[in-house]
């Protein structure tokens, strides 16, 4: 036992001798009841800390602690024990004891209940945590695949929303299996329709479908479903599934897209933006122009017509000019108009159309003119197989000393 001894002060001594017995023994109290206090905080201490490394153990050192309770119910779940197994069924009869909010507590007698064969009484403990808390995920994974098992779309993927909205854990477990949900055309509208509503996921999933899940072809189905065009097209959505079909070769779901999407335009043949008038028509169904330090192409005017200038300085050429057609088999004509005469004749530049697919075979060549206002043309077949087209421009090195310069006024590609 504990000795404890109090010195007698002057205070104590003017108090007089009973009321002195009185704040000894108060001092007495209060330095016990300090030890006891530093035990308790020491002890608590020591479980708080084997609750997050061996919550187990923190289990067995404080029984009644309902929050140690359910954390060493978590982890034996997560390693595999059986919600059904005895020592967990205990553990989680102490976490409701002390608090019968508690949604993981809950989840795991319900999850004992389904494996018992008592799938209402499942039904009920989940909907239960669900009227709790809507932060519970594995309450939100059980409520999908009930709606999911009832062919319930809408209640399912309402759920996802829920879910996505409310776990920072849900999509690396959500997004997989919502890409995977594209590929069936039935949902492609429901899809659409959940992606209309603002959140701060659908980006992010948008962003991984197209990039990562491999579901471009898909999600063009989906995308060209949404509403809320704007949030494609400012979140950068719409330039990445441009660019991920065009790279997967899929030249007709980008030109679909694209026309989906895109503010119609005054016809100007089968070239986009034929007469370079229109910097909004963007690559890959306008023009990507390059400028490389040595050669580049840009928008300009000659007098007041609007032309695409080219130059490439003494010892620079390269390809400044691209764009996608995605003509349908056949026979073509090509032609392509000087605007301004080329500064070094010897060198003029070339156009050429080449199939997208891989190892596409080049289907024309034509040298750019060089006398003002001077047309060049050549005859080209689309050959079955090739549904897209790079028709480009290169500039040719020049071995004059100001180097090669020159403008188009027009390209166009009619058929035969």
């Amino acid at each position: 036992m504990n000795t404890v001894t109090a010195t007698p002060t002057a205070a104590d001594e003017a108090v007089g001798p009973k009321a002195g017995k009185k704040i000894l023994l108060i001092r007495g109290v209060m330095a016990s009841s300090a030890l006891l206090l530093s035990a308790a905080v020491i002890h608590q201490g020591v479980v708080n800390l084997l609750s997050r490394a061996r919550p187990e153990q923190a289990a067995r050192l404080a029984p009644g602690n309902g929050r140690v309770a359910i954390e060493a119910a978590r982890a034996a779940s997560d390693a595999g024990t059986s919600p059904s197994a005895a020592r967990l069924r205990i553990l989680v009869r102490t976490a409701l004891s002390r608090d019968p909010t508690l949604t993981s507590a809950i989840e795991l007698r319900a999850l004992d209940a389904e494996r018992s064969g008592d799938r209402a009484r499942a039904a009920r403990l989940f909907h239960l945590s669900d009227a709790i808390s809507r932060r519970s995920l594995p309450t939100r994974l059980w409520l999908i695949q009930d709606a999911v098992d009832r062919g319930d779309v809408a209640g399912a993927l309402g759920q996802f929303d829920i879910a996505l909205r409310t776990s920072s854990a849900a999509p690396d477990l959500l997004f997989p299996v919502l890409a995977g949900a594209t590929s069936d055309p039935s949902l492609a509208a429901p899809i659409a329709r959940m992606l209309d509503r603002p959140s701060d996921w659908r980006a992010m999933f948008l962003h991984y479908a197209i990039a990562e899940s491999g579901a471009a072809h898909d999600m063009a189905g989906v995308m060209l479903r949404m509403r809320d065009r704007a949030m494609v097209v400012e979140s950068g959505s719409l330039d990445a599934l441009i660019g991920q079909l065009v790279a997967e070769r899929d030249f007709a779901t980008a030109r679909s897209v694209d026309d989906g999407f895109r503010p119609k335009r005054t016809a100007t043949g089968l070239v986009g933006d034929s007469r370079f008038a229109d910097p909004a028509a963007t690559f890959p169904f306008g023009w990507g122009l390059a400028d490389t330090g040595k050669a580049g192409a840009l928008r300009s005017l000659v007098g007041d017509r609007p032309v695409l200038a080219y130059q490439a300085f003494p010892g620079g050429d390269g390809q400044v000019a691209i764009q996608l057609l995605t003509l349908p088999e056949g026979r073509y004509r090509f032609s392509a108009v000087e605007g301004e005469a080329a500064a070094d004749a010897t060198s003029p530049a070339y156009w050429t159309i080449t199939c997208g697919e891989e190892n596409g075979p080049q289907l024309a060549i034509v040298d750019q003119p060089v006398k003002r206002g001077a047309t060049a043309s050549v005859d080209f077949a689309v050959p079955a197989g090739c549904t897209g087209q790079w028709l480009a421009l290169t500039v040719r090195l020049s071995d004059a000393p100001q180097g090669q310069r020159g403008s188009i006024a027009s390209v166009a590609v009619d058929p035969l």
